[in-house]
């Protein structure tokens, strides 16, 4: 049977707006209104939209979806061409090339190395492309340099179970976060070195692959895993998010990578240091670089640091809220639920509240991309 994928604008923003329950849900107890003018082609992320797996955009149609062969995780956009890679989620068979202009034309496919499976996310500097790579049987890690059409040129090993890339620097460097769980056969089943994880993140030289830099976490943070990332205005900052294997005492998840320098942890939620559930699923960074926010979908909350000096500023919060991108306004991002809750906050120094919310008739992946 045909699906019909047409959701109109008018039903989005209806549903939205009868939704929207604004700052009442955060730790702000400010207010906001719902604005019912939604801005045409604004995000695009995974997404699973009448029981079946792919991605959509927002246009001017309202929510232009699109199909995948399986599940999806992050998306990286090609500035040459306009096109987004979205990357299978980990361990993902497929990359597609998509066209978010025409989200429902044939996506372009291809795929990670021969034993190999994606680890969910893809970076874009000028002519080259980046995938996170995983063995298939042993999750030993390699990032695989590729043309815009998704044929591999090089290769370098990184470690076990690699998850975020990002280029820094002007792509100078090539960032990657080693996530190092490892498992005992085909990427399943639970973390097989909890409590001596070998997590840290990796500077490398894309053209050589040198490692320029290997930043680890402290000997007593061993059940962290370094997973999700995001890069300063000033292309040497890195906030970085982490998932902890052991929630039995409650860790920092949350921390800064200063470039050649080193790794500074970021405190807790003031008054609930258990609000994040051990758990980072998407980081973002402020287009002006003064705020750097964080998603639990586990918790439930979108949390808010200060880029300068490392302070908890307050948070939002959105049941099982992930997806994170930052807005092209100064101390705007935006948030995304798997409920299909869309969400525009705006930060101050006491914390976030909506400006806007709308739902969709979507269940949105981990990842956003602001367009």
């Amino acid at each position: 049977m045909a699906i019909d994928w047409t959701i109109s604008r008018r039903g989005l923003f209806h549903s939205g707006v009868a939704a929207f329950l604004g700052g009442a849900l955060g730790f702000s107890q400010r207010t906001a209104r719902a604005n019912t003018q939604f801005p045409a082609l604004t995000l695009m992320s995974a997404a699973r939209i009448d029981g079946i797996d792919g991605g959509a955009a927002l246009c001017d149609e309202g929510l232009c979806p699109f199909a995948l062969p399986a599940r999806a995780h992050a998306l990286a956009r090609v500035s040459q061409s306009g096109d987004v890679i979205v990357v299978g989620r980990r361990p993902g068979k497929f990359a597609a090339i998509v066209d978010p202009a025409s989200p429902q034309s044939p996506s372009r496919l291809f795929a990670p190395l021969d034993g190999y499976r994606f680890a969910g996310h893809a970076a874009v500097n000028g002519s080259v492309l980046v995938t996170s790579e995983m063995d298939e049987e042993t999750a030993e890690g390699i990032v695989v340099l590729r043309d815009m059409a998704g044929v591999p040129r090089q290769r370098f090993t990184v470690g076990i179970e690699p998850h975020d890339v990002l280029f820094a620097r002007g792509g100078d460097t090539l960032v990657v976060a080693v996530g190092g769980i490892a498992h005992a056969a085909e990427i399943k089943g639970p973390a097989i070195n909890a409590g001596r994880i070998d997590s840290f993140i990796l500077e490398l030289d894309p053209r050589s692959g040198k490692v320029l830099h290997r930043h680890a976490l402290p000997a007593d943070m061993k059940s962290l895993s370094l997973r999700h990332m995001a890069l300063s205005p000033d292309g040497e900052t890195v906030p970085f998010g982490m998932q902890d294997q052991d929630r039995s005492e409650t860790r920092s998840v949350m921390g800064l990578l200063r470039l050649g320098r080193g790794i500074e942890l970021l405190p807790l939620p003031d008054g609930d240091l258990g609000a994040l559930r051990s758990y980072i699923g998407s980081v973002a960074v402020d287009s002006s670089g003064r705020y750097v926010a964080a998603t639990s979908p586990k918790g439930g909350k979108v949390g808010l640091w200060s880029l300068s000096d490392g302070r908890w500023l307050g948070g939002f919060a959105l049941p099982d809220v992930c997806g994170l991108a930052a807005d092209d306004a100064r101390a705007g991002f935006w948030a995304t639920s798997g409920y299909g809750d869309i969400v525009r906050l705006h930060a101050d120094d006491e914390g976030l509240a909506a400006a806007a919310q709308w739902r969709a008739p979507a269940a949105f992946d981990n990842h956003l991309l602001r367009l």
